[in-house]
């Protein structure tokens, strides 16, 4: 009976997979699964090019983020009714919770599909969410298994430098390529069972160069690839956006992902990873950062208070038209002639075309001095290769603020003096310091208070 059991309920873990959403641009279909399974057509959900693409969050040898060992839908695949940015979308969530325990890494997968009428690609976003306690520093990208016109085996698997496109044909060519980030490993071996294991998948994703072509055997092949390993905070998430383009030979599967590159530079919004305002005296610091931006002209910093409901603009900063590196920006307030306890800052981030849209708001309630003396945890941490330390003391007093290694050797004097009571922020760069922890120090005329904070190059 137990053995009747672990069949039933692997059976029936392998048949929530069956269930797909899918839509047909008019020149190639998709179907998504809800453990995570993205299949490619090249007619109305017919003829099979790709049987599987799956993503894979790599940490470790031993902490792979895979289709086979890790992915569970927690999200039913669906699909979107009115799409915003495009004709056609798909969605689903997965997350590591297939086993009991759970392997690690502990993520969260939010994929959305677009594709546009008569468009011969599809467009990719994965945001990856880290749900360990600490940060990871996690390669991402995708592990594909052809079937080209609809069968397994004889395909040519390949990459091509001077596109940066991964390809599989027989007939019918499709194509993949990175656009969240440099494209830097693709391994390409035939397939046999037992293939997709963390050890495998690790090294094919950090290997940092690119196999020579593959024409497979009678049973296909398995392509591997991925971006640069990028750092994600605990409870952090990033993008990772890929494209994936038809055609009869090389030629159109490129043009095709050339087409498809377009529509993900207007797709891409401004993507925010902060939005922070410190009180520091009489003024407060305003720092935001943004993970991605397109066709963004500038931002408008707006106030308001309890007293003056009306929001104002009160800074103004050029955006940088689009881009994928990340961005950081600050503006300072000085509130010294308001009469409020509660202010409010949001931005309005402005398009070339004129068109606009709001960040959520941020209150900042400790515009007096504290009633203690306090050291806040720095932010962002981790940091690279700089992060914001504020402090608040409830009286005037000599302040030391200094930041020290693990061996208790001083690497920075931040701050240094007499000052008034109340809250202050300074900016720490450790672009000269290796990666690390450090400790923070706090020293005025009544205490002494550390925090440690984490450098991640």
């Amino acid at each position: 009976m137990k053995k009747l059991f672990i069949v039933v309920f692997i059976l029936l873990i392998a048949a929530t997979d069956h269930f797909t959403q899918s839509f047909y641009t008019g020149a190639i279909g998709v179907t998504q699964s809800n453990g995570g399974r993205t299949r490619i057509f090249s007619d109305n959900l017919t003829t099979r090019q790709i049987d599987r693409t799956s993503i894979l969050v790599g940490v470790s040898s031993t902490a792979v983020f895979d289709y086979d060992q890790d992915q569970q839908g927690i999200v039913n695949a669906a699909t979107v009714g009115s799409p915003q940015l495009s004709d056609f979308e798909v969605t689903s969530t997965i997350d590591n919770t297939y086993n009991n325990p759970p392997l690690p890494p502990n993520v969260e997968a939010k994929i959305r599909l677009f594709g546009w009428t008569n468009g011969a690609y599809i467009l990719a976003k994965i945001n990856v969410k880290n749900r360990e306690a600490s940060p990871i520093n996690a390669a991402i990208g995708f592990e594909f298994i052809p079937q080209n016109d609809g069968a397994y085996g004889g395909e040519t698997v390949q990459w091509n430098a001077a596109s940066q496109i991964l390809t599989t044909n027989k007939v019918k060519w499709v194509g993949y390529k990175i656009f969240s980030g440099a494209q830097v490993s693709c391994k390409i071996i035939p397939w046999v069972s037992g293939f997709a294991n963390d050890a495998f998948f690790y090294s094919a994703m950090t290997q940092n160069s690119f196999d020579p072509p593959l024409t497979a055997g009678p049973d296909g092949a398995v392509g591997v690839s991925a971006q640069a390993p990028v750092t994600i905070a605990a409870g952090d998430s990033v993008n990772f956006w890929y494209g994936i383009a038809l055609g009869d030979d090389l030629n159109g599967v490129v043009a095709n992902m050339n087409l498809c590159h377009a529509k993900y530079l207007v797709t891409v919004p401004v993507e925010f990873t902060s939005f922070t305002a410190v009180p520091a005296g009489n003024m407060v610091n305003i720092n935001w950062s943004t993970a991605t931006e397109t066709n963004n002209q500038a931002f408008e910093l707006e106030r308001r208070t309890n007293e003056n409901p009306e929001w104002v603009v009160i800074g103004f900063k050029n955006g940088a038209g689009t881009t994928t590196q990340p961005q950081s920006y600050s503006l300072s307030d000085n509130i010294s002639a308001l009469n409020s306890e509660k202010i409010y800052y949001r931005l309005k981030q402005i398009d070339f075309n004129g068109n606009y849209s709001y960040s959520n708001e941020i209150e900042i309630d400790n515009l007096y001095a504290p009633e203690v003396y306090l050291l806040a945890q720095n932010y962002p941490n981790p940091f690279n290769p700089a992060t914001s330390i504020s402090f608040g003391i409830p009286e005037k007093s000599n302040v030391m603020l200094r930041v020290y290694n693990t061996i208790g050797e001083e690497v920075a004097l931040i701050a240094a003096g007499v000052f008034e009571a109340g809250t202050y922020n300074f900016n720490f760069d450790a672009s000269n310091l290796p990666s690390g922890n450090y400790i923070y120090v706090l020293q005025t005329d009544k205490t002494v208070i550390s925090k440690k904070m984490t450098l991640l190059k």
